[in-house]
């Protein structure tokens, strides 16, 4: 039997943590425009293109509708705020805090967590529906 790669491992499990995401945040408003949309998306603070540290980080992504995740460049300002009021000052310097050092020390996953991460959304997944 072929071993999935690492890569293909993230992918599967950015699938479940985003799924997580929107049924968490299913009733919230959008974290960016605070406009209550009935589809959004896993919209991460720190973009996982240069977080990678941070992509599963349940205090670094937040139900963001598409208009604001995808298209407004202007979104991570009012993001900022409600992030903010969502998960306390505290979190929000800790998320900081990780994202600098994610930035200067790189992160690598490995399967074993990756493998385990996959089956804890699974199970928050499950207990949401």
């Amino acid at each position: 039997m072929k071993k999935v790669t690492l890569p293909k491992l993230k992918a599967k499990c950015q699938l479940v943590f985003n799924e997580y995401i929107r049924l968490r945040d299913k009733d919230m408003p959008c974290i960016s425009c605070s406009q209550p949309k009935p589809y959004k998306q896993a919209g991460h603070f720190y973009p996982v293109q240069g977080f990678d540290g941070l992509r599963f980080n349940e205090d670094n992504c937040h139900g963001e509708c598409p208009g604001c995740n995808g298209f407004d460049d202007m979104h991570l300002l009012k993001y900022k705020d409600n992030l903010i009021r969502r998960v306390g000052f505290m979190k929000f310097r800790i998320l900081n805090y990780k994202a600098e050092d994610y930035k200067k020390n790189g992160y690598k996953w490995s399967r074993t967590e990756i493998l385990g991460l996959i089956e804890y959304y699974k199970q928050k997944i499950k207990e949401l529906k």
